[in-house]
């Protein structure tokens, strides 16, 4: 009996001496893992989720469209998945600040997947309320959404001035601040794919479109990721409609006639020229009053380009004062507005992708002399057959433009094997 109390009195002992050290060891604090630092992003700021498409939607969307023009039912066969529309806020520099912009990013919903990526730009917009982040009811932009249910990462940029960047007068044909915020808008959207902030991936084919100042837009952009800007991506292709590529044949072409049918196009590149400090002399030296004094205020964001043409005066004489009627490619008092239109137009280069240009032969509002001009510069260049000009015979500038984006819908998709 001694020799057991003995033991157990020993064990009692140990254990007491053990408590300590099992309670420390214990109560040990749990080392977790340093959390990984936050990605930083160089043009990316946010995104915000604004809706979605349905299949089925969508496939009544292009039932729709087919009945108006029946070569859209081939791309109502190629429509396969739901699409999710986001605002995407990111950073371009413009005048020498960073500046946030904005655009409408639609993806298709698909987990993991790679697809190509195709950015849109817009024709002439000068009401805040129908940029493309902004007025998500314009059927024409509904089409532009449901693309990404083919199998497409689709981009399309508010441009500076609109969206995000309200604040700002929209830099109208202004080639370095447009250029620099759609490649931007490209970056962003691939950091938030790299970082995995939406679900899909992109197989870095990228695809250009645009119409009217858009598809200047897309001219210019595709000039300068392919032969001048050092960025991780390259333009596979390009579709180019009705654009302005040369300011100076469109300017003189406003001037040609009694009238011209969109003075808010002669007013806005004043305007914008005017603020941007392309031109130092007064409005006054450009328009007669009492055009001149008020030409800012109708581009404040609070009109659409019906309304400001309502303002102006389709009589070229009565809007347009004479010196510069008169002296715009001779006069000295001009030669500011000269340089701008020379330094923001774009000429046709040796390209190495295929580039396909379209215009309406009746467009009486953007000459398609400007795109027979910009053809024979790339043919002059040694492009050969990677440029095609295509005339829409009879078509003005207004029902030329859903031919021009259904050719490149559908041109894309034989490229990307669709």
């Amino acid at each position: 009996m001694k020799q057991s109390t003995l033991n157990l009195s020993l064990s009692k002992w140990i254990i007491l001496m053990l408590l300590p050290l099992l309670m420390v060891t214990g109560c040990k604090k749990n080392t977790l893992p340093p959390e990984p630092p936050a990605p930083t992003y160089s043009a990316y700021v946010s995104h915000q989720y604004l809706a979605t498409y349905s299949v089925g939607n969508i496939k009544n969307m292009y039932s729709t469209l087919q009945l108006a023009y029946p070569d859209a039912a081939s791309l109502t066969e190629k429509v396969q998945y739901d699409v999710n529309v986001y605002k995407v806020v990111y950073k371009t520099p413009f005048q020498g600040d960073m500046v946030e912009a904005s655009g409408l990013l639609c993806v298709p919903v698909s987990a993991g997947n790679s697809f190509p990526m195709i950015s849109f730009q817009n024709g002439t917009n000068t009401s805040h309320a129908e940029a493309p982040s902004v007025n998500l009811s314009n059927p024409f932009f509904q089409y532009l959404h449901a693309t990404a249910s083919m199998g497409y990462i689709m981009l399309i940029p508010d441009y500076l001035g609109f969206g995000e960047s309200e604040q700002i007068l929209h830099p109208y044909l202004h080639k370095k601040s447009t250029v620099a915020s759609i490649e931007n808008f490209v970056v962003a959207a691939s950091e938030m794919m790299d970082n995995d902030l939406i679900t899909v991936k992109w197989n870095n084919d990228l695809l250009l479109m645009g119409y009217s100042q858009g598809g200047w837009s897309t001219l210019s952009t595709t000039y300068d990721i392919n032969q001048v800007a050092s960025l991780p991506f390259k333009v596979k292709a390009a579709v180019c409609g009705a654009g302005p590529y040369s300011l100076s044949i469109v300017q003189n072409f406003m001037f040609e006639n009694t009238t011209y049918p969109m003075p808010v196009y002669m007013a806005y590149t004043g305007v914008s020229y005017h603020q941007l400090g392309l031109v130092s002399n007064p409005l006054t030296d450009y328009f007669n009053e009492p055009y001149a004094d008020s030409l800012p205020s109708y581009f404040n964001g609070q009109y659409n380009g019906d309304e400001i043409n309502s303002f102006l005066n389709d009589t070229v004489a009565v809007l347009i004062t004479p010196s510069f009627l008169n002296g715009i490619n001779t006069d000295p008092l001009y030669a500011d507005f000269r340089n701008a239109l020379a330094d923001n137009s774009i000429s046709g280069w040796n390209t190495t992708i295929p580039i396909r240009l379209y215009h309406g032969t009746a467009d009486t509002y953007v000459p398609k002399t400007t795109s027979e001009q910009v053809y024979q510069e790339f043919e002059d260049a040694g492009a050969g057959d990677r440029v095609t000009y295509f005339p829409l015979d009879g078509l003005d500038h207004t029902t030329a433009a859903v031919p021009t984006i259904l050719n490149a819908l559908l041109w894309f998709n034989q490229l990307e094997e669709k």
